[in-house]
């Protein structure tokens, strides 16, 4: 497996454990850990390792690509207000 496919495969990973939404896997942890917020924390830990494991595999530094993100969207934003 190389690289990029490493870096996407725990991209798809942490984007999936993010709780937001992913009943079974929450009514699991739920019921292993014996509450919501130890349930919340696991998905959490886990998806920050996964969204960790992409900038590692992926080569790209996570500070730069929030800077570039939230620059076009400001960019947009005063675009969309000035119309």
């Amino acid at each position: 497996m190389t690289k990029q496919e490493k870096a996407t495969l725990s991209l798809m990973i942490a984007l999936f454990l993010n709780p937001m939404g992913f009943d079974i896997v929450q009514y699991v942890l739920i019921s292993l850990t014996g509450s919501l917020f130890g349930a919340n924390f696991v998905l959490y830990c886990l998806a920050v390792l996964f969204f960790g494991l992409y900038f590692y595999y992926s080569s790209k530094n996570p500070i730069t690509v929030f800077k570039n993100l939230s620059s076009r969207t400001f960019q947009s934003i005063v675009k969309f207000i000035n119309k």
